[in-house]
């Protein structure tokens, strides 16, 4: 007692005492203190190291963020209320100047509250005043000033308060297309542009991150910037609906991740994460896309094609958005009742119902002095020049459709006269004011060929497989349209048949031309359609090939050499890599077989191959006879591609035993003694 006392107020207990104590306890209670204070110390060290990692990603992305982007930015207070994100896509491979130019330009709105959102494009060429530098095209902003200044001559122009900004690389974007598995879109015409890499038939397609991008940034068709903002937010809805929803809210901190070193932005993770999670729960009908509207014209002597922009519309159409209204008061959505035909004759008059739904904010009249009537547009699909521009006009059905109603119209489409392939456009006119199109609504489109002899629809249903062992042979049915004016035998020397070309897919090189013919069922006659089976032989040699199914009037010419797209699949032979995964797949290299340079010729050949290295080591032992590949759940399909290489290597899951090669690394790779007869 005495030595209780003579500690006084104050006075620590001894830790010997707190010892005893502590053994005094119950086994029970010693146990789950134990355990407790190891959970709280797992999670202070997991809280911790988190931390640690979203405050790294938050200075990457955010390492070119300015005092002068703060101030412009207006300020957020709660995370319930509106937020305006400018969204850019950057062209970083631009030579014209060292930041690129900002090919796409786009305001989102989320309204959490209200579960709405909406989506502003500006098209790229847009004349406008920017700070300090007089008037020029809209993307001009981003080479003279970056964020900052594109943020202020947006503001300028159409009066928006930009609460953030995200500028994404284009490579960037291509490895999040990749990531997610690639995204699916319908193609209504022939999409050829050499300068963008677009070489699409008409149909579904399967598009990978690189295809995507070419998609989205051809300029070849006749709208030029126009047409490349509509299929912008073609692949913007299609991605929400397919990708983008609260399916796969897991995955956003992995596609994220993808992003980190393409990215530039003032928002950090977890604002991200939470704008994210708003945007996912839109659907197709709360979400609006719209452009501002703009005329084509000309500046400096007709020699710099630029967009006039509506500025007093496209400030009207803002506000609207913030308003929660439709952003535009032209819209449209158009739906053939009648299929229009893939092929005409010339100057024939044809007749198609057509029906269309108001999903603008104006009422549509037939009468008075401005009614709304719906025309066509004839333009050469090869030349783009525009043929027939004011086509004959129809008269709505019913008087005074109002929003949210459909009208129909018995539209008469005469042919042009000369023979050729064509882009017809229906367009609804506000006679005497605008063309719809004017207003940023896209005109219903259909290729059509104009007494043209060779033109063909394919379908192989999906029923082409995407894998083939070399030389191995299988019977696919195809179905094909005779959309031409030739008159197609299935017999005879001049007979019209489906054949078939190999491609190397890496290198561009034709591997066999003339490959196996498979006959039609019958007949087919103009406008008839035909069964075709076939059967393809992959080549011998294992690779990524594209086989193309191409018709082949016998004799005479392919009909690809009429100017028909061929229908084209990609097909692997023999096990071989993708390369989606290859070029973000990240390795680690450690060398445990002792030889010198192994590490740095393992290297060597992945770096070729496509891998990205992340670094080289030594292992812990120089003793592995066998190589050896460690990953963590998650990394199978990596996995997979880097054992095409090191085709008899271990793999093993990330666990306590391979502790000494923890690594950022998507997979580390130990090199065994083995390791020579891999990369040789």
């Amino acid at each position: 007692m005495a030595s209780d006392k003579s500690r006084g107020p104050g006075k620590r207990e001894p830790v010997k005492d707190k010892i005893c104590r502590f053994k005094r306890l119950p086994r029970y209670g010693r146990v789950l203190i134990i355990v407790c204070s190891a959970i709280i110390a797992a999670v202070a060290i997991t809280a911790a190291v988190f931390f640690i990692y979203i405050n790294s990603i938050n200075n990457t992305i955010n390492s070119i963020n300015t005092a002068e982007v703060e101030n412009i930015l207006a300020p957020i207070q709660s995370p319930e209320e509106p937020v305006t994100i400018l969204i850019m896509g950057r062209d970083s491979r631009d030579t014209e100047s060292e930041r690129g130019r900002a090919d796409t330009i786009m305001l989102l709105y989320l309204d959490p509250e209200n579960a709405a959102g909406s989506l502003l494009s500006i098209p790229r060429d847009t004349f406008v005043d920017i700070p300090g530098y007089g008037q020029d095209k809209i993307n001009a902003a981003y080479a003279y000033g970056g964020e900052e200044l594109m943020i202020r001559t947006i503001q300028n122009f159409i009066g928006a308060k930009i609460n953030h900004y995200v500028t994404l690389d284009f490579q960037g974007f291509v490895d999040l297309i990749d990531a997610m598995g690639g995204v699916d879109i319908t193609i209504d015409r022939p999409l050829v542009d050499p300068k963008s890499g677009a070489n699409l038939s008409p149909g579904e397609h399967h598009l990978t991150g690189e295809q995507a991008l070419a998609y989205t940034r051809s300029r070849a068709t006749e709208l030029g910037d126009i047409g490349r903002i509509q299929r912008q937010q073609n692949l913007f809805k299609e991605l929400m609906a397919q990708k983008l929803n609260v399916q796969y809210l897991s995955n956003i901190p992995h596609y994220f991740n993808i992003l980190i070193d393409s990215t530039r932005t003032d928002l950090e993770v977890l604002t991200i994460l939470r704008y994210s999670k708003a945007a996912l729960s839109l659907t197709t009908e709360s979400f609006g896309t719209s452009i501002i509207p703009t005329h084509s014209d000309w500046i400096e002597d007709h020699t710099i094609s630029v967009q006039i922009p509506d500025q007093e519309e496209a400030r009207a159409m803002w506000e609207r958005i913030l308003a929660g209204e439709a952003a535009s008061r032209y819209n449209a959505e158009y739906s053939e009742i009648d299929v229009i035909s893939d092929s005409m004759t010339e100057d024939e008059v044809y007749i198609y119902r057509i029906k269309v739904k108001n999903t603008g904010t104006l009422t549509w009249n037939r009468n008075g002095g401005n009614p709304i009537y719906l025309g066509y547009h004839w333009i050469d699909f090869n030349t783009k020049e525009m043929v027939v521009f004011d086509g004959r006009r129809s008269i709505i059905s019913n008087d005074g459709v109002d929003v949210g109603q459909e009208a129909e119209f018995d539209l008469k489409i005469m042919a042009p006269a000369e023979p050729g392939d064509y882009v017809l456009q229906l367009d609804l006119v506000h006679e005497g004011v605008t063309w719809f199109s004017y207003q940023g609504v896209p005109p219903l489109e259909k290729f059509v060929s104009i007494g043209v002899s060779y033109s063909v629809q394919y379908d192989e249903g999906g029923n082409t497989p995407n894998y083939l062992d070399p030389g191995q042979e299988c019977e696919v049915e195809v179905r094909v349209k005779n959309t031409g004016m030739s008159f197609w035998e299935r017999a005879g020397k001049k007979r019209t048949a489906l054949g078939t070309h190999w491609i190397n897919r890496d290198t561009g090189e034709i591997v066999e031309w003339d490959g196996n013919r498979g006959l039609l069922d019958g007949n087919t006659e103009h406008d008839q359609e035909a069964i075709v089976k076939i059967t393809i032989k992959a080549p011998d040699e294992p690779g990524r090939y594209i086989l193309q199914y191409d018709m082949v009037h016998e004799g005479v010419t392919w009909f690809s050499e009429q100017g028909v797209i061929p229908l084209e699949v990609n097909i692997d032979v023999g096990r071989t890599l993708d390369m989606s995964i290859v070029k973000i797949t990240s390795v680690q290299i450690f060398n445990g077989n002792g030889m010198a340079g192994a590490a740095g010729e393992a290297k060597d050949a992945l770096c070729r191959l496509g891998f990205k290295i992340h670094s080289l080591a030594n292992a812990k032992r120089f003793d592995f006879e066998e190589s050896v590949i460690i990953y963590n759940p998650g990394q199978e399909e990596a996995v997979d591609q880097l054992k095409l290489i090191f085709e008899n290597a271990k793999g093993y899951d990330y666990n306590s035993d391979w502790a000494h090669y923890s690594s950022k690394a998507d997979l580390v790779l130990i090199l065994g003694k083995d390791y020579k007869e891999y990369i040789d």
